[in-house]
């Protein structure tokens, strides 16, 4: 499908907008790749649009005011239960897996190898708002232990970010980090420092990979040719690589399940996202 002028001017559509609390402008080097690409693919003006946060995404749904969104998992869970938005397409981790596994580490010099030798040692999160850094393996071990998190860990702090986290681990700040899988080699490569360096003390299910969402009430011609457009960039290695992603694929067949118990249990204690 190619998005004629005539259907543009039928629909009202003179470009393509996604939404996206992670702002990706035309002019930066990571992204814009990619929105040469769908402009050239799709034959339409590809915009990502800067967003605080999922509530304004689903009120530009509401509004019409974007066709697609980039979020995280529970996001889009939340769009979906809320707005019948439709996951399209999903990202690929460098090594082409559709996600990761949030985890709680410490330094091998440490002697800290299991959950329990970590009884009493300091943890670094990433942020309040992160996944990985936090919601995960807070939910996931107060379901597993049946205890809470703080019960291991007396004292935690907020690093910021997941190459903080790593970081601080390094540098002694805190005994335990919580990051995941993906993350801890990325940052060990920014930071120089080998991941074997690291034990895994505690390790999630399976969290899927962020994705690309559309609009409920988009043709289905317009929301194939989108997610059809994004796969094919995965053939441009130095589109991918620039991106540090292993590109786009399908999201059939994805586990979202550990991220919908999550999802269930937030709205059932009344947590915000």
């Amino acid at each position: 499908w190619i998005f004629r002028p005539a259907l543009a001017e039928q629909s009202s559509v003179r470009q393509l907008k996604i939404a996206s609390t992670t702002y990706m402008g035309r002019n930066d080097p990571k992204w814009g790749g990619l929105l040469s690409h769908l402009d050239r693919t799709l034959n339409a003006r590809c915009e990502f649009v800067e967003v605080k946060d999922n509530l304004q995404i689903m009120t530009m749904f509401k509004k019409r005011q974007v066709e697609f969104a980039y979020m995280t998992p529970i996001d889009y869970l939340q769009a979906n239960r809320l707005l019948q938005a439709e996951a399209i397409a999903i990202q690929l981790t460098p090594d082409g897996k559709p996600g990761y596994y949030s985890v709680l580490i410490a330094k091998k010099s440490s002697g800290i190898q299991t959950l329990d030798q970590a009884k009493g040692k300091k943890l670094g999160f990433v942020l309040q708002d992160s996944v990985s850094g936090f919601k995960i393996p807070v939910y996931c071990i107060l379901k597993e232990r049946k205890q809470p998190l703080s019960s291991f860990f007396p004292q935690t702090v907020f690093a910021g970010n997941h190459v903080k986290v790593v970081e601080g681990l390094w540098r002694g700040d805190f005994e335990v980090g919580a990051t995941n899988t993906k993350d801890l080699k990325n940052s060990c490569k920014m930071l120089g420092l080998d991941p074997n360096l690291f034990n895994i003390i505690w390790k999630s299910g399976f969290i899927p990979e962020s994705v690309f969402v559309a609009r409920s009430d988009l043709p289905l011609e317009m929301k194939d040719s989108f997610a059809n457009a994004l796969i094919s960039f995965s053939r441009d290695k130095e589109g991918i690589k620039t991106l540090n992603i292993g590109g786009f694929t399908k999201p059939d067949g994805v586990d979202f399940s550990l991220i919908k118990d999550l999802d269930a249990y937030l709205q059932k204690e009344k947590i915000t996202y």
